[in-house]
């Protein structure tokens, strides 16, 4: 199925029409069925849609969602949401698991380049309790927690979470505000409580919610029923998160976020994310080992100095410096299938490249980050 923006604008414009109209026709739960689906559909293409819109489609999908919510309220009888024809069935066959991604990372904290500050508290908050467990129970240091990741766009948070599980070799479930707001779209609080419940099944595991300020806003800056109820779901199992030395399951839980001044103040209390960590842009030495792990394998010219290009490349994230490496290798490529012969990428491949390729992460907002980080808030 396509996956593509347009597509998912489309689908979901579609079914908001066909709800509408089967709302006016009587056929109610129909309607309700085809506004799930509307709703659904808008958060996936939020997922893919930068700021300031992404907000407004997810505020466009809530409103959707509380429409189908009415219908349910209205009409007796009418299966809990995500239902529709044979819809129910599937649900409960299903169970919890299927919207949840849960796998066993085989990364390590040693993968991701530089961060050396914040891999070190990541150790000692985070890891050190698991591999040196009695020195743990001495100091009084406690399994498992919250904590909460934020910073620009690109920087390898997701690794980051990822290496977090590998090196305590837990289950990784991974979850995006999409999946939990539009899979068996309305039940989001009980999405919220089965991932919970599942993860606090494993011996040790790590939840990973990606976006979570979309998921605990600010209550003051969203009227949402759905939110409204919402935050309170994701609070109350963040609550006495912490577990103690003794328990034989342990879960840990990672937020990120590019936009920490706009969650909710309540989960970054004590007990919940109380642990916070800024993601910063990747310093020279970072630059360049992430250049070297992108360019890995490659046919690179002897005149190819990774130095001078960590150098040329401040300001860049590791998402750009990726970018920047598979277009360098654009030309040549093309140049060697057309001639026969094995072009390696020079320094001019990346230089013609930096031209049109600047830093996504605008001077404006890097020093709104600082300044969070600095302070806590703005």
């Amino acid at each position: 199925m396509p996956d593509n923006l347009s597509f998912l604008l489309d689908k979901s414009v579609a079914h908001l029409g066909k709800g509408h109209e089967l709302q006016r026709q009587g056929n109610l739960p129909e309607a309700r069925y085809n506004l799930l689906k509307a709703a659904e559909f808008l958060f996936k293409a939020a997922e893919r849609t930068p700021p300031p819109l992404k907000e407004k489609r997810i505020e466009r999908a809530q409103a959707i969602v509380a429409q189908a919510e009415a219908i349910r309220n209205a009409v007796p009888g009418l299966p809990a949401a995500g239902a529709g024809p044979g819809r129910a069935a599937e649900q409960t066959a299903a169970g919890a698991g299927e919207w949840q991604v849960r796998e066993k990372p085989d990364v390590r904290l040693a993968d991701v380049a530089g961060l050396g500050e914040a891999k070190e508290q990541i150790l000692i908050k985070m890891v050190y309790p698991f591999t040196h467990p009695e020195l743990a129970r001495k100091y009084g240091i406690k399994k498992g927690g919250g904590l909460l990741l934020y910073g620009p766009p690109g920087t390898g948070k997701t690794m980051i979470a990822k290496a977090v599980a590998g090196e305590i070799d837990a289950a990784f479930y991974t979850v995006k505000p999409s999946e939990v707001m539009s899979k068996w779209v309305g039940e989001a609080e009980q999405n919220i409580a089965r991932l919970f419940d599942s993860a606090r099944k494993q011996p040790r595991a790590v939840i990973f919610l990606d976006e979570v300020e979309a998921l605990a806003p600010r209550r003051s800056h969203n009227i949402s029923t759905v939110m409204a109820r919402l935050v309170p779901q994701i609070l109350s199992e963040l609550e006495g998160f912490d577990s103690k030395a003794d328990r034989p399951n342990t879960l840990l839980f990672i937020g990120a976020t590019n936009e920490p001044w706009s969650l909710d103040e309540a989960i970054l209390r004590p007990g919940r994310l109380d642990e916070k960590l800024y993601i910063p842009l990747p310093d020279f030495a970072a630059r360049k080992q992430i250049l070297q792990s992108n360019l890995k394998g490659k046919p690179l010219s002897p005149g190819l100095d990774l130095d001078e290009v960590a150098k040329m490349t401040e300001g860049y994230s590791g998402a750009d410096l990726r970018r920047l490496c598979e277009k360098a290798s654009d030309a040549p490529f093309l140049e060697s299938i057309q001639t026969g012969l094995e072009r390696p990428i020079e320094m001019e491949d990346i230089l013609t490249v930096l031209r049109t390729l600047k830093p996504s992460v605008s001077p404006r907002n890097l020093e709104r980050f600082h300044r969070f980080a600095a302070e806590g808030s703005l």
